[in-house]
């Protein structure tokens, strides 16, 4: 009896220990962003992206030149000068034009921020000695929320921002979160649509909401099974399947013990 019972007590302890190393690697492949296979084609890093300029965003347009006096005329806003109007902006009209002093209507849709730049600077050359041009989203913001460290809205001057970058922002996400299925909420071209993107996956990479759009909505579910930050669930069931496991052997030798 004495190695019978070294048997089922060995037995037990295995058991236990595969039970907890499976449940553990489990948990844990569950919390690492990008460890399930990908595509290694798909799974690139979005690099140079840039968001193109619509019909109601706000543009910070600041124009510097070694001659300060040269270039006052156009650091002119309606509501001040100088940083006074860097604050209030210039908003795009809906015909996708915005009005710059001296220089009148632009046609800015459709362009990026490099690409304004670019075209302020060629036009005001011709009056401006080497003109410095600044140009910074003002209303460009996403919005993050659910399970996350930090929800709520955050403005991205740059308007370059990844569902990566999303996350940080917001301060990362606790081990109550889901990060197989977030979604991102979006409205484009008049239509609401609604992305997943697995967290979980290098393919997410490749996702068409891995870069993010301006008013975007990023939404963190919890995940199914609610597991606190302590482990204080994970310990638990483990302790209750150690008594199970416990339990049975000694009813095992109960028996062989009856039938001896």
């Amino acid at each position: 009896m004495n190695f019978a019972n070294k048997i089922f007590g060995a037995f037990g302890l295995l058991l236990l220990f595969l039970l907890q190393s499976c449940a553990t690697q489990k948990r844990l492949n569950s919390l690492v962003y990008f460890n399930e296979p990908g595509d290694s084609t798909l799974a690139k890093v979005v690099q140079n992206y840039e968001p193109v300029i619509q019909a109601g965003d706000r543009l910070s347009i600041v124009i510097n030149a070694a001659n300060a006096l040269s270039v006052a005329p156009y650091n002119l806003g309606a509501s001040g000068s100088g940083a006074a109007a860097a604050v209030a902006g210039y908003m795009v009209e809906d015909d996708g034009t915005i009005h710059f002093p001296q220089l009148g209507k632009i046609k800015v849709v459709g362009l990026k921020r490099k690409q304004l730049i670019d075209l302020l600077s060629e036009k005001l050359a011709e009056f401006v000695t080497d003109p410095i041009v600044t140009i910074q989203f003002l209303n460009f913001k996403i919005t993050v929320l659910g399970e996350v460290g930090h929800p709520g809205t955050i403005n991205i001057p740059d308007g370059k921002v990844t569902i990566i970058d999303a996350i940080g922002l917001a301060g990362d996400l606790p081990l109550t979160a889901r990060r197989d299925n977030i979604m991102v909420l979006r409205e484009q071209n008049g239509q609401r649509e609604f992305g997943r993107i697995n967290m979980l996956s290098k393919n997410a990479f490749s996702s068409p909401y891995f870069v993010l759009q301006q008013n975007d909505v990023v939404y963190v579910e919890l995940t199914n099974d609610k597991v606190a930050a302590s482990d204080q669930s994970f310990t638990r069931n483990i302790s209750i399947l150690s008594t199970v496991i416990s339990l049975v052997t000694t009813v095992t030798f109960l028996v062989i013990n009856a039938i001896n």
